[in-house]
């Protein structure tokens, strides 16, 4: 325990009360003290034991041998003894009567006694307490009835909750069976939404209870309750829980827990704090509240301020605009939507140090002489001092537009100083600041103003002569740069250089300053002095040279400067030169200007003094290239500029900038990271070789010497980060960093405050594990960091879990990264209310009072499979009077995988004859529901099924009619007809939509249920044929009309009569009758025979076509040929000719469609050299005409016929048919011309084409026959061989030829 100090003595003895002790036990009890850096030791341990008292109840009362006259009792030790056991008491009596009460003392060491001499099956109740010195402690009490064995009891029923409060609530019940012995303990037990699982919330032994007050329930919790009794002989079964209620909210049971303070700025504290876990909240959680104020050195304090963080998940704010290096006290609390926890005990820290935002006050300045003055302050106001001030710095200047001077005083403990070597008669302005180790602070203000006395003037400025003879010379001046007072008068003297001893004086009034000097002797140098006078007399003189003559001229520019390298540093050129002749005017000031690199001449504002011929330039840039030039200046005028030196370049420097954008950063308990902005090149002076960065380090605690500072230099103008190690913990630094190089260090940054002793975690949590224990709740374990990787202590750690997959809809998945935080001495946490089958991605980190650590790898759980949602949009569609169409969406919170859903109706009120409630299970979204009730309301309701079936989505629907339907269909007439019934009828309003169609139903007159016998959806009809082949036969039915539009379907036009179809056998035979014409036998057969017939000639004329044009083609090749040959073979192929003219038959009949040949022999050259001419024609004369001679030749003539062109394989023409009638030549040529290639004829007149391609690539057959007319009548033979085709027919044959049909 903490217990705060003695306001009053702080080191006086402290005493305090230890409460919450165990009775009857030894304690060892040690004493520490403790400041912000940490613990101290602690005390030698002190032994001491806490007094004595009564025992608790014994354990677990019993009976047992259970007879009419003893019973045997049984218990256990107390719990908590609290002291040394002396004994038991045991007190029995018959119920309700106090005059029958016995009492048996036992010793301590006895559990169990046989009570006998009892009245049979009477009710006794038993007492059993334990004793110690102090006395006895409470009874356990028991009731029991001699001769009837105990039994277990039986729950209690009837479970009620009424006067529901946020710890509380009563339970009414009605106890069962007690099991023939009093109930012993009431235990109710709790189920919350976060845990599936019943756990026991109370207890309270009250044997007749009926109504009991369950404490110690959590506000603004979601709970069920159930009951256990108990007897002697055990627990009874659960009872039926009770519905499910809610407790109201309450403030939050804590606030936030390790609330920690640490600086961040001179005017912000950063807080940190445990939040609350949720069900620590008791309520909607809202957020925190801060509330500090502002302490001084007495312990008193400013009013309260707060700030108010409406994120209950936050742990951590920062508290801005603060005071400097002021003390706050803190206190944290959290909030919920009725009020405020306890605040958190008061944390106490200090703002950082900063520079003083108010000058000294009581500024005094007096002069004491004409070059001192005198300046006395007094202190900066407390509350602005804003840390320790070390020092003052006075300020002061005669123009305000111009840089003020200052004087520093490096101590705290003056505050007088006197300001010297002041010019004289003039008012100066005089400020005082203080200033603490982060740097300067305010000004005072307003500020003073003080004169130095008055004194001699100093010499008047800008003697010259501007008129000059050789007897005359004017004079004129200005006032001293320096009056030092008023000036009363002016003197002016004036000798021959040569007879100093010789002077002409003469004074002059302040408004005169010029003087006409006469009568001087030509061509001589005189010297002129004059001096000015005030209240304290005549100052200093200005002496000025003059030459008498009428010749004056502008001087001659000066020589070259010279610069010797000796006379060059980092920031100024020292250069020399030879003045020019002055022109007979002497000299009265020279004019330096300089070039910085290739840059312009830029003058130098102040004037050097004639008589000097050297001259350092300052203020110039280190590591810089410069060249400068002189002008010379007399009464008459410049003279011209003197040649440019060369080019001098100055002395490398020191670093002129010093670094920005300090960061210090701790990584552990014991170091820092170090970062900054590097400085840019050009600030190293012309040293960056050799540049590097130098980090001083102080702490606050162990100050140092400025020579003695820690520092570390870190190499490199580019280097911009280092760490520092081994500091001392809990402790603040300041650290600055510093750019140096060889030449010297450069400005030092401004210093940065960081708390040493904390740093965030370098490590993330260890084996982290996640296991789904329910649909809505995840497990976690894990592992601390390890200690070396933890910087301090934790403070608790923080678990972030990201929905990555989902079953619900993409609407209703919250995709934002949730947050629970839990203390450090949690090592495994449940994840409460996700989503049910939903995969979570999940990390976690550790934190401390610096911050956050490095989040653990993610790992990846799903969460198990719950009850899915009531679906969604129950609908119905297609609504007729005696069935409809259910549909649904699938729930929106599924919560596992769908597998089916069961859909339950009823009528919505209770009917006799026919209200049953129906179940159907489906897999899809949508039920067609037949055979229901006309004009009868049902009640749907459906769920979906996972692990189970959830909450169903319920509506009513009735059947007919619905808002917006059509009116009823009127005049419904029937008629029959030798196979339908005709129907005819009137319709009447189509209600909001267009009529889509009509429902035609059909109901014998045996049956009470309509059916269907067809559906339209062509629009508005006003008759309809139902065909008898549809209906039943020798049956007698009823028709009804019903129309349907978009909204639903009309009420039904009935038909007055019923309609007997006709019989079976009349449909047979008499109906098959009266067939159509086109249903007849002799209209099929006809239609049949003309179809082939058109077939037949179809085929013939294509293959005539055909033929026609392949012997075209053939003769036009032969003719070509024949052109070719020489002059016998023209006379040989006349006498073919003529042969077949007269012969007058073609080569092949027509029955044979022509010969298969690559070309006609005739048209070969070798005709008369391979083959021997064939008989003589004339020689027989046979009835008709007879085919001429073909000849197939084997020769290689033949073979390259085939080569040339493969495709070609017509059937070859005499050269008599070439010489038919033009009509008959033209006739085919047409038709050629139009014949398709790919024809019907041509394909079989062509054979295949890959077989005259086998033909082509297989090796030709040299010998086979010839056809000629003159072979035997009745030989026909054909034969395939090496891929050509060798036939032999018989003159008239009508055997067809490969590939034609036969009867073409």
């Amino acid at each position: 325990m903490t217990v705060p100090p003695s306001l009053l003595d702080p080191l006086a003895e402290q005493s305090t009360v230890m409460g919450g002790l165990e009775k009857f036990t030894d304690y060892n009890i040690t004493v520490l003290c403790f400041t912000d850096p940490g613990d101290g030791i602690r005390s030698q341990p002190f032994e001491v034991r806490t007094d004595e008292d009564v025992p608790g109840e014994v354990g677990s009362l019993q009976f047992d041998d259970v007879s009419d006259r003893a019973v045997k009792v049984i218990w256990n030790e107390p719990k908590q003894i609290n002291g040394i056991l002396t004994g038991y008491q045991l007190t029995y009596m018959v119920k309700d009567q106090p005059e029958t009460l016995k009492v048996e003392n036992l010793t301590s060491d006895t559990l169990n006694i046989m009570v006998n001499h009892l009245q049979a099956t009477t009710h006794y109740r038993f007492e059993v307490s334990a004793r110690t010195g102090v006395g006895l402690g409470p009874a356990r009490v028991a009731t029991i009835q001699s001769g009837i064995e105990p039994v277990l009891p039986h729950p209690p029923t009837r479970l009620a909750v009424t006067n529901i409060e946020a710890f509380s609530v009563v339970l009414q019940f009605t106890p069962g069976f007690d099991g023939n012995s009093s109930i012993t303990k009431w235990i109710v037990e709790a189920q919350t939404a976060r845990n599936a699982t019943w756990v026991p919330v109370y207890e309270v032994s009250d044997p007749d209870a009926t109504t009991l007050t369950v404490t110690g329930l959590v506000p603004f919790m979601l709970y069920k309750l159930r009951i256990i009794s108990n007897n002697v002989v055990g627990a009874s079964a659960p009872s039926e829980p009770t519905k499910e209620f809610q407790t109201i909210q309450a403030p939050p049971d804590h606030p936030p827990y390790n609330v920690t303070v640490r600086a961040m700025s001179a005017t912000e504290l950063r807080v940190r704090w445990i939040p609350l876990q949720q069900v620590e909240w008791f309520g909607n959680p809202r957020g925190y509240n801060i509330s500090y104020r502002e302490v001084d050195g007495s312990g008193s304090g400013a009013k309260w301020r707060s700030v108010t963080i409406d994120d209950h998940t936050a742990n951590s704010h920062i508290l801005e605009n603060l005071e400097e290096f002021a003390q706050y006290e803190i206190i944290t609390q959290a909030y919920n939507d009725v009020g405020s926890s306890k605040p958190s005990p008061i944390a106490v820290e200090r703002t950082r140090e900063s520079v003083p935002s108010f000058g000294p006050m009581g500024v005094e300045a007096n002069a004491t002489s004409s070059t001192t003055i005198v300046v006395k302050w007094g202190d900066v106001p407390r509350e602005h001092q804003n840390g320790q001030i070390e020092g003052f710095k006075v300020y002061y200047g005669s123009n305000p537009r111009l840089p003020f001077q200052y004087k520093d005083i490096p101590n705290n403990s003056t505050q007088t100083t006197t300001l010297t070597e002041l010019r004289k008669y003039v008012q100066y302005h005089i400020q005082v600041l203080a200033y603490t180790r982060l740097g300067d602070g305010a000004l005072s203000s307003p500020p003073v103003r003080v004169r130095t006395f008055e004194d001699a003037p100093g010499a008047p400025s800008n003697v010259s002569f501007p008129d000059v003879s050789l007897t005359m010379a004017r004079v004129i001046w200005d006032v001293p740069d320096e009056p030092n007072g008023e000036i009363l008068a002016y003197r002016v003297t004036y000798h021959l250089r040569t007879h100093s001893n010789v002077n002409f004086s003469r004074e002059f009034p302040p408004s005169d300053r010029t003087y006409r000097a006469t009568e001087l002797a030509p061509e001589q140098y005189y010297m002129f002095s004059v001096t000015a006078q005030t209240r304290l007399g005549w100052g200093k003189t200005a002496n000025a040279l003059v030459f008498t003559t009428n010749n004056r001229e502008r001087p001659q520019p000066p020589s070259v400067p010279q610069i010797s390298p000796s006379q060059v540093q980092s920031e100024q050129i020292t250069f020399s030169w030879t003045p020019g002749r002055d022109g007979f005017s002497p000299l009265r000031y020279y004019t330096v200007q300089y070039a910085e690199n290739s840059g312009p001449w830029q003058t130098v504002p102040e004037r050097v003094d004639p008589q000097v011929t050297s001259y350092t330039v300052a203020s110039l840039k280190p590591f810089t290239s410069y060249r400068f030039r002189i002008q010379a200046t007399n009464d008459i005028g410049p003279s011209g500029w003197s040649v440019q030196s060369d080019v001098a370049q100055t002395l490398p420097a020191a670093p002129s900038r010093g670094v920005t954008g300090l960061k210090v950063v701790p990584i552990t308990t014991t170091s820092v990271r170090v970062e900054w902005d590097t400085v840019e090149k050009i600030y190293w002076s012309g040293d960056h070789k050799t540049g590097g960065y130098r980090v001083e380090y102080r702490s606050e605690k162990f100050p140092t010497a400025a020579q003695a500072t820690p520092k570390e230099d870190v190499m490199g103008i580019a280097s911009n980060q280092v760490v520092l190690k081994d500091l001392t913990r809990n402790c603040n630094y300041d650290i600055v960093v510093v750019p140096f190089n060889s030449q010297g260090s450069g400005p030092p940054s401004p210093p940065v405050a960081v708390y040493v002793g904390e740093a965030v975690p370098t490590g993330e949590p260890q084996a982290v594990e996640g296991e789904a224990v329910s649909s809505t709740e995840v497990r976690l374990h894990w592992k601390p960091p390890q200690q070396s990787q933890q910087n301090g202590d934790l403070l608790g750690y923080k678990i972030f879990y990201l929905v990555t997959d989902s079953p619900q809809d993409e609407e209703e998945i919250r995709r934002e990264e949730e947050l629970e935080v839990v203390p450090a001495s949690y090592n495994s946490h449940s994840l409460v209310f996700l989503d049910k089958f939903t995969e979570y991605k999940i990390q976690i980190l550790a934190f401390n009072p610096a911050g956050d650590g490095p989040p653990s790898g993610p790992i990846t759980v799903k969460t198990l499979q719950g009850l899915p949602g009531a679906p969604n949009n129950l609908r119905f569609s297609d609504i007729t009077m005696s069935s409809l169409m259910v549909s649904w969406d699938r729930p929106k919170k599924r919560n596992g995988e769908i597998i089916g859903y069961i859909v339950s109706y009823e009528t919505a009120e209770q009917n006799e004859r026919f209200s049953k409630q129906v179940k159907q299970k489906v897999t899809g979204t949508k039920l067609l529901i037949q055979t229901l009730e006309e004009e009868v309301t049902y009640t749907f309701s459906v769920r979906a099924l996972t692990i189970d079936y959830g909450p169903a989505v319920t509506g009513n629907v009735t059947t007919g009619p619905q808002e917006g339907s059509p009116a009823k269909p009127k005049d419904l007439v029937m008629s029959k007809s030798v196979s339908s019934v005709d129907m005819h009828w009137a319709n009447g309003p189509s209600g909001k939509g267009p009529i889509l169609g009509y429902y035609i139903q059909s109901k014998r007159t045996d049956d009470t249920r309509w059916q269907t016998v067809t559906r339209t959806n062509n629009g508005l009809l006003e008759e309809f044929t139902v065909s008898y082949q549809n209906l039943l036969p020798s049956t007698s039915y009823t028709f009804r009309v019903i129309a349907y539009n978009k909204y639903g379907i009309s009420y039904p036009a009935y038909s007055d009569d019923a309609v007997l179809t006709p019989s079976k056998l009349y449909l047979e035979y008499g109906y098959l009758q009266q067939k159509p014409f086109y249903r007849q036998t002799w209209f099929m057969v006809a239609l049949a025979s003309t179809s082939v017939i058109i077939i037949i000639m179809i085929i013939a004329v294509l293959c005539v076509k055909s033929k026609s044009y392949k012997y075209k083609q053939e003769a036009q090749k032969t003719l070509e040929e024949s052109m070719a040959m020489d002059l016998d073979d023209r006379q040989e192929l006349a006498i073919e000719l003529y042969r077949s003219h007269r012969a007058g038959a073609p080569v092949m009949s027509a029955g044979g469609c022509g010969t298969l040949g690559k070309r006609s022999t005739l048209g070969r050259k070798s005709l008369s050299h391979h083959q021997p001419p064939g008989p003589p024609m004339l020689g027989k004369s046979p009835p008709r005409p007879s085919p001429a001679s073909v000849t197939y030749h084997s020769d290689e003539e033949s073979l390259k016929g085939y080569d040339e062109n493969p495709d070609d394989s017509s059937v070859t023409e005499k050269p008599s048919e070439i010489s038919s009638t033009d009509s008959q030549g033209s006739e085919s040529e047409n038709e050629s011309e139009r014949s398709d290639p790919h024809s019907f004829v041509n394909h079989y007149a062509n054979v295949n084409d890959s077989l005259r391609q086998s033909w082509k690539r297989q090796k030709p057959v040299r010998n086979y026959s010839s056809y000629t007319d003159s072979e035997p009548e009745g030989s026909a033979v054909m034969s395939l061989n090496g891929g050509q085709i060798i036939m032999n027919n018989m003159a008239r044959s009508r055997a067809p030829l490969p590939g034609f049909s036969s009867f073409v």
